[in-house]
């Protein structure tokens, strides 16, 4: 199990909770990629857990005589005449994630939808032909694709990059999928399978001038909280319940070592969206108001008022708002209060930041009447949010 990625760790978190419960046992991975993992030359362990990185690998898990469990194991693997394909497996819901992503989508009032499988340049090519989609991409893809179409709409595809060579160098594809990307009619939903691909679809708009998430929303699988957050803007993300796979996983090899049968397949679910700013609801291609809406994104709504973001624009305060309610649906004042209002419910619920200034830092100059309006909003005081977020850390 490689530990380079963050929902990787994760799992070893869940197969280390297990062994500290039910253990004891002694652990044995290798630092690194996907790439680096192999079985250590001479192990003579008792139980293996592995996401199978190459055919050259698989021969020698297949080949060990230990009791096996496989995580999330890719296309070649599964084929029935496959000796891995017989072990007991873990894999990800991957139709639930794609159809998870429909929803996040759908609730934001979207009819324009796409979907950009994933490049070469971001998976480890170990098998068949250099435009195949991975099992886990294509099961993301129909859930999106079903979940939309029983609501009546289509979803675009990106075709790949037109080479392998180009596939396999992002440097060279971004022209490919800045094309595709203008292509698209606005404002557009974007799912991308992962995040590190999410995160190029994110740079692309960025090289090319396209305002995410005003025309173009993007949303991520696996929300690695450093490509999400080092992503311009943020980036929205469905989380997967990956601790509880290596538990899942765990439980299941301890039975396959006490001699128990298990079930063949387990699947594992998504958790809901960490939405941060690229889905948005604010989709609009009105140049003026795209604008304003960065400014209070990216301010947070702290300290803003209309007549200033109106002069600023070179427009009377009358025309913004005006522009605002045909673009979006809401007046300027309500963007500013929602953007306040929840940059104030993450620093109350993830710093320990006291409450009197976080008031200030938003222009507040009593806590009390944040407060009042925080509760009336949210249906609990900020107090009792830290208290309720401090306790699901522990």
């Amino acid at each position: 199990m490689e530990t380079s990625l963050e929902v990787s760790r994760q799992i070893l978190y869940g197969i280390a909770h297990y062994a500290k419960k039910h253990g004891p046992w002694i652990l044995e991975y290798i630092s690194g990629g996907i790439s680096d993992q192999r079985l250590p030359e001479g192990w003579d362990g008792d139980g293996i857990i592995a996401r199978v990185p190459s055919e050259k690998e698989a021969k020698k898990i297949a080949g060990n005589p230990a009791p096996k469990v496989i995580l999330d194991p890719q296309r070649p693997f599964t084929a029935p005449k496959h000796p891995i394909s017989r072990l007991p497996r873990v894999e990800c819901d991957n139709v639930a994630i794609g159809r998870m992503a429909a929803k996040h989508f759908l609730s934001r009032k979207f009819t324009n939808f796409a979907f950009i499988g994933p490049s070469n340049a971001s998976i480890v090519v170990c098998f068949g032909a250099w435009n195949d989609e991975p099992n886990w991409s294509e099961g993301r893809r129909i859930g999106y694709t079903e979940a939309l179409a029983e609501r009546g709409f289509e979803v675009n595809l990106y075709k790949g990059a037109r080479s392998r060579h180009a596939s396999a160098n992002w440097t060279l594809e971004m022209p490919s999928v800045i094309e595709w990307i203008k292509s698209l009619p606005k404002p557009v939903a974007v799912f991308a399978p992962h995040d590190a691909r999410a995160r190029q679809v994110a740079d692309a708009c960025l090289m090319s001038g396209i305002p995410v998430p005003y025309s173009v929303a993007i949303l991520g699988v696996n929300n690695d909280s450093t490509l999400c957050d080092t992503t311009l803007p943020p980036l929205s993300s469905i989380p997967l319940d990956a601790e509880r796979a290596g538990y899942t996983a765990a439980h299941k090899l301890d039975a396959l070592m006490n001699g128990r049968k298990v079930q063949s397949i387990t699947l594992y679910n998504p958790l809901p969206v960490a939405t941060r700013d690229s889905t948005l609801q604010l989709q609009t291609e009105d140049a003026l108001v795209i604008g304003t809406l960065e400014k209070i994104r990216k301010a947070h709504g702290f300290n803003m008022r209309v007549g200033e973001l109106a002069h600023e624009a070179g427009v009377t305060t009358r025309t913004l708002e005006a522009r605002f309610r045909a673009a979006v649906g809401r007046s300027v004042g309500n963007v500013i209060r929602t953007s306040c209002l929840d940059e104030v419910r993450k620093l109350v619920e993830s710093t320990d930041t006291p409450l009197a200034e976080i008031a200030n830092l938003c222009g507040q100059q009593s806590a009390a009447h944040l407060a009042d309006v925080f509760r009336r909003r949210y249906g609990l005081t900020m107090s009792a949010a830290r208290r309720a977020q401090s306790s699901s850390r522990l």
